[in-house]
């Protein structure tokens, strides 16, 4: 048995003693006018107590149907008015709340009606006046909760479907996460093997030895990339759970001077106390000499990693002439690369240099994002 249904039978249980509790008090009011409690009001109060709260959520349709049942069994059988009416308010609340419109109104419709019409019927044969008037409006308190569980069943879908358009938008940001991974681990990838590539061509007749080594930071190179390609796939982590941060910075630049470029490398003891500032940074200088690699031609680049005040202030720069063919401009890598400086609510410039060559500036708070 769930926890819900057992729920469900408590509640039941505890509405049905209230309602037989109250409705013994609203008959001391009414001795004389209407018929004496006995064991079978018991029972169809209870009846009605316990179907109304105890299949609202299962079957709320049908509970209605024996609540009707029930309560107008009661009324014409000339028991005492009182909370036993209650249960035709809490199914019809149910049943709007639980079911479209296209169902819940017809239904609710019938009853609203049919209700009323006993309440007339047994008003006809009691010294009362303009019973249509009371039976009208005891219909407007059956059109009352249908009002507030249609209004409910509204609230309700409106909160999914902005809880849907939430998770759509994370999937989104995920998947233009995980696009700009894979730019990020293979484009510095496939520019280390090109550079090597290129190397190995032009001295592959006078220096086997130099071919040798590039065929080998191609194989190293390539298996890493790929490596970390099938981990970050399998995994699909949070952004920064097995990325490297300052303490990659040397294999990075190792890495890329083994392709090629002359890299001078300037990087102090730096203490983060949040890991994901060096993650960034780390994927700034990597991006950063990935460009360095693909569009600089032959040049010699700087990092330089210092402490700024708040910041940690990132630097690669150099002094190459790029290609004609393709000038800088905010491509997916630097496009990335600034998303991820500001999402950690840090700043970046990339831009020409004066007198040529390319520089990337990038200011992350110690803190990390505030």
């Amino acid at each position: 048995m769930t926890r819900r249904l057992l729920v469900d039978l408590a509640l039941a249980a505890a509405f049905a003693v209230a309602v037989v509790l109250l409705s013994i008090s609203a008959a001391g009011f009414q001795e004389g006018r209407a018929r004496p409690l006995d064991a079978v009001a018991v029972v169809l109060v209870v009846l009605a107590a316990l179907v109304s709260v105890g299949l609202r959520r299962v079957a709320p349709v049908w509970g209605l149907a024996l609540v009707l049942v029930a309560v107008n069994a009661y009324l014409l059988a000339g028991y005492p008015y009182g909370p036993v009416q209650l249960c035709i308010m809490v199914s019809i609340y149910q049943v709007a709340r639980l079911r479209p419109s296209r169902l819940s109104v017809p239904v609710c419709a019938a009853a609203a009606v049919l209700a009323s019409g006993v309440v007339l019927l047994r008003l006809s044969g009691e010294d009362v006046q303009a019973p249509v008037l009371i039976a009208l409006a005891w219909a407007s308190w059956v059109v009352v909760p249908w009002t507030l569980g249609a209004l409910a069943r509204v609230v309700a879908a409106s909160r999914e479907r902005a809880r849907r358009v939430l998770v759509d938008g994370a999937a989104v940001q995920e998947r233009m996460r995980l696009a700009g991974e894979v730019h990020d681990i293979a484009g510095h990838g496939f520019a280390v093997v090109a550079m090597q590539a290129g190397i190995a061509l032009q001295v592959l007749d006078d220096d086997p030895e130099q071919v040798r080594a590039s065929l080998a930071a191609i194989r190293t190179t390539s298996t890493g990339s790929l490596n970390r390609l099938r981990s970050m796939l399998e995994s699909v982590a949070p952004p920064g759970a097995d990325d490297p941060g300052l303490d990659g910075i040397t294999a990075l630049v190792d890495e890329v001077r083994a392709a090629g470029l002359d890299v001078e490398l300037d990087l102090g003891p730096v203490d983060l106390p949040v890991r994901q500032v060096g993650v960034v940074a780390h994927r700034v200088v990597q991006e950063s000499l990935t460009n360095v690699l693909l569009h600089a031609g032959p040049t010699r680049a700087d990092v330089h990693i210092d402490v700024d005040g708040p910041d940690l202030r990132v630097q690669v720069r150099d002094r190459g002439q790029g290609s004609p063919t393709q000038p800088p401009t905010d491509g997916l890598g630097l496009t990335g690369m600034r998303e991820r400086v500001e999402a950690l609510g840090g700043r970046l410039a990339a831009g020409p240099r004066d007198g040529g060559g390319f520089a990337v500036v990038a200011h992350l708070p110690l803190g990390g994002a505030p």
